[in-house]
């Protein structure tokens, strides 16, 4: 854990708060294995949560060192703009009316992803076409419903979305049937589909309705925390790129690091502060692999989210 006292001001009121405070109070969904849920032994994890973890390790050199919000999604953009949360970190997808009617600004997006489809195997569907006029599960205050009714309303076929505040109301009305099937994004499917009896007894069908870039927001009244944060993350990527992970950074000498003190002093944060995110959270390949990929049970590909040397879309621009 990094003790070492950044050598630029902050210009930033809001992490200047977070240090005074010794915590970042993050939101985050109400329970999505792979992005953000509690464990049996009752700690945190998700993509979501790791992002957030991040950049507690490198504003204040401890990964732990926040306090999460669990939030619907109807809560989230009212919540970030109350100035209830520091920095929003909940499967939200990136949209222009989102950022100009909640005076909000995203983050670099951490997991490309696409609205889809799941149904139970025993009802025969295998296709999103012979969901016309059915009942759908959606999540309120999200974009599926919209989406819905884009993909469906040019074929002239019609669905009914049935909103619920939580994915596990949604959840539970998809697995008692009082509706047939449940939309939301892939990656959010995925892991609901471990959580009702065996996986293989539902489907995620192969059609994606909507493109979903989803990452973290923050305010946009203080362009130096969006900055911070942004280059949070973009330091998890370029670790990855350098082959860092929390188990070897310790002993490195790669030209990230040997630079993250110069660039710490620029953002105002520590000499150590990459080195303090990927050693105590690991680069965003091994927060990936660990949260969606096959070791987590939900075994997604990277795809998308594969770095852009590997034919992905994550990248990172050039730190210095």
């Amino acid at each position: 854990m990094s003790t070492s006292s950044p050598t630029a001001a902050t210009g930033s009121p809001t992490l200047d708060a977070v240090r005074a405070r010794g915590r970042v109070r993050v939101g985050v969904s109400t329970g999505i294995k792979g992005l953000s849920w509690t464990d049996e032994q009752g700690v945190r994890r998700g993509l979501d949560v790791d992002t957030a973890r991040a950049v507690a390790a490198a504003v204040l050199g401890d990964a732990d060192a926040v306090d999460y919000v669990e939030l619907t999604p109807e809560q989230r953009m009212p919540s970030l703009a109350a100035g209830r949360i520091d920095l929003l970190s909940c499967n939200a997808t990136w949209t222009l009316t989102r950022e100009c009617a909640a005076g909000a600004v995203f983050l670099p997006t951490t997991a490309y992803d696409g609205g889809a489809f799941m149904v139970k195997r025993s009802s025969g569907i295998t296709t999103a076409d012979q969901l016309d006029g059915r009942k759908l599960a959606v999540l309120g205050g999200t974009s599926s419903a919209a989406s819905l009714d884009a993909y469906f309303g040019p074929q002239g076929m019609a669905v009914t979305a049935v909103p619920f505040d939580t994915p596990a109301g949604a959840l539970a009305a998809y697995a008692d049937g009082s509706v047939d099937g449940y939309v939301c994004d892939r990656i959010v499917l995925a892991g609901e589909r471990t959580r009702i009896g065996d996986p293989e007894d539902h489907v995620i069908l192969e059609e994606t309705i909507s493109n979903e870039p989803m990452g973290p927001a923050v305010r946009d009244d203080d362009a130096a925390w969006l900055r911070i944060n942004r280059w949070v993350f973009f330091a998890l990527v370029a670790a990855e790129a350098e082959g860092l992970t929390a188990e070897n950074v310790a002993g490195s000498d790669s030209g990230l690091l040997a630079r993250q003190a110069e660039l710490g002093a620029a953002a105002g944060l520590s000499m150590t502060w990459i080195s303090d995110a990927v050693g105590q959270v690991g680069s965003y390949g091994e927060i990936h692999d660990r949260n969606l990929g096959a070791t987590s049970g939900l075994g997604i590909a990277r795809g998308l989210n594969d770095l852009w040397l590997r034919g992905g879309l994550i990248y990172a621009p050039p730190l210095a």
